[in-house]
Order: C-alpha cells, then structure tokens, then sequence
C-alpha cells in the first residue's frame, strides 16, 4: 500500500513563469498499476519513512522524515539547460511505504512495491529511512528484475563507512543488518557485491571477515585515499567491471558517508565530500545498467539547514543527469 504524498503546493515546488523546476515535471502516481506506458526510461521514486531499525541499531532518530525532506529540495531544483530531460526520461513519483509498527510488516511492504515496479521494466530511486529498507528494497527489485528474466545476475555497491552486516537481533532487523540480509538471501553473489568507502575503525574484525568469506570485495576509505588514482575513476572501474558480468546493478548510498553533512543517524567526521559523491552519483547514472539507485539516513530534524536534505537531492540530481547525458549521446 502507498501512502501519499503531501499537497502538490508543499511539496511540488511551482516556478514561477518562465523559470521551470522538477516539481513542474515529475508525474505523482497513486497506483502503480496507473503508471502509463512511455517509450521512455521510467523512473519511479518511491520512499520509505521508517527509522524503527536506526534507533534498534542505537542511532539516533530522524530519518523517517528523509524522503520527503530529500523531495522538497530535488523538486525546486531547475530543469538543466543542456539537456531536455523530458525527451529522454519520465520520472515518477510513487509516494511512500506504508509504515506499520511492526518493522517486518513495513519491510515486506517495500519489498513487495519494488518488486512490483522492478517488475514493470521500470528503474527505482529509493529513498531512506534508515538504511535497513536497502534490504526490502533491493530484495524486491531483484526479485522484480527475475520476473522478467529468471537468470537475471544483480549486483550491487553500497557506498557507505559501514559494512553493515550485523546479524539480526531476536529475528529483527535493524539498520546495521541490511547486507547480511541480501548476501544471506543469496539474491546476488559475493562477488557481484562492492562495499565502497568503508571506513576501518567503524567495523569490527568480525565483520570484515564475514564479508571476506563472501567473497565481497571490500574498497576501504583509507586505501582510496591512498591510491594515485582519483576515487570516481576507481568507483567507474567498479561499474563497469560488474556491468561486463551481471545484467544489471544498483547502488546504494548511506549519506553518513559525507564528511560536509550533518543530519544523519550517524553522523560522520570523516568521509566523502559532498562533490565527490554527486560525481559518484553521476556515473551511476551513465552506467546503464544501474537500474536502482538509493539514498538513505538523511535526518532533516538533526540538521537545522536540511543540508544533509541538499545534499542527497543534488547526487539524485546527479544520477538522472547521467541518465539522461547517457541516453543522448548513445543515440
């Protein structure tokens, strides 16, 4: 079930006459059986408000309120000047999850919408919540990705100072948990699996090791800072090294990652800067494959600017330009 959104009038940024933004072109949906056929790339939006698993894993609350946050600055965003979006793409907007009290009710329900719109052709931006729903999420694109083709291969790189792949307590998960929850699930294998910009002292010992025994490959924060090469140029090896073996990829990305944000369940001190991830965020996008894109643990009430709100627009910002940079120049 979806929740909907806010008025238009709070939430779809109106420009004024002559100066065009986002919220005058995305199309916001109800039902996902009324998204209409295009011969575009569909992109459908869809959020899942919940920080139940953020304050389970000890962080601090705020991160349901993310993705309506992260919509009110996407949408006042101006159309590009160099690019007509709208002759490449149609991006819509589902709303948001459900949320139940209980947080495996609200998993299964956003993995059951993404599977339902994974399985419709369309690409997902999904946004957090904490970075739990990258289980539910995922797991359902994939799952709607095989729909189409059962011998579909997915693969995916969180972008992220922590592994998370803490082992559910009492049967529940919680933020740290997410990628225990995909690599058990066995939806991908460990080597279509990236964690990128780990940082070393944010992980135990038996952590690494688990994700070293699934064959995951683990691209710490510090050893990219020491590499001669630039870190997009590693990020852009990575893609398209998984794109030559998996028929499609996605990336997450937890923003406590972002050294110049501070609304996060976990706030960082050290990481990515902020152009860096838009540049992150954008090869994403020229990469074809990267079908799922999301961005997670934006805490608006802990950040009294909503920079860490800002922040997560512009890398989805990013990631259509790419799409669409893509799209024009491969035709």
């Amino acid at each position: 079930m979806l929740k909907s959104l806010p008025t238009p009038k709070e939430l779809f940024f109106k420009g004024r006459s002559g100066d065009s933004r986002l919220g005058e072109w995305v199309q916001a949906i109800s039902e996902l059986s009324s998204i209409p056929p295009s011969n575009k790339e569909t992109i459908v939006i869809l959020g899942t408000p919940d920080d139940t698993g953020v304050v389970k894993n000890l962080g601090r609350p705020g991160a349901k309120e993310g993705p309506n946050s992260i919509r009110k600055h996407l949408y006042k965003m101006a159309l590009p000047m160099d690019l007509h979006w709208e002759n490449h793409l149609s991006l819509l907007d589902a709303g948001n999850t459900q949320v139940s009290e209980s947080i495996l009710e609200t998993h299964a329900e956003a993995q059951k919408l993404t599977h339902q719109i994974s399985s419709l052709g369309h690409s997902l931006i999904t946004l957090g919540g904490g970075h739990d729903v990258a289980a539910p999420h995922f797991l359902g694109f994939v799952e709607g990705r095989r729909a189409l083709n059962p011998r579909e291969k997915v693969a995916l790189i969180n972008i992220d100072p922590h592994l998370d792949v803490r082992e559910l307590e009492n049967g529940l998960p919680h933020s740290g948990t997410p990628f225990r929850q995909i690599l058990d699930s066995e939806a991908i294998s460990g080597d279509g699996f990236v964690e990128f910009g780990t940082r070393s002292n944010r992980n135990s010992r038996t952590h690494f090791e688990y994700v070293k025994k699934r064959n995951a490959l683990v691209i710490t924060w510090e050893s990219l800072r020491m590499r001669a090469e630039p870190i997009s140029e590693v990020f852009k090896h990575q893609l398209e090294r998984l794109a030559r073996t998996h028929h499609s990829l996605g990336v997450t990305l937890d923003l406590d990652s972002c050294s110049e944000a501070e609304g996060m369940s976990a706030a960082p001190v050290i990481g990515f800067s902020a152009t860096e991830l838009y540049t992150l965020a954008s090869l994403a996008g020229s990469q074809p494959k990267v079908r799922f894109f999301e961005l997670a643990e934006v805490a608006p009430s802990l950040d009294p600017t909503e920079r860490s709100s800002r922040i997560a627009a512009e890398c989805i910002y990013a990631f259509m330009r790419g799409r669409a940079l893509s799209i024009q120049t491969s035709r």
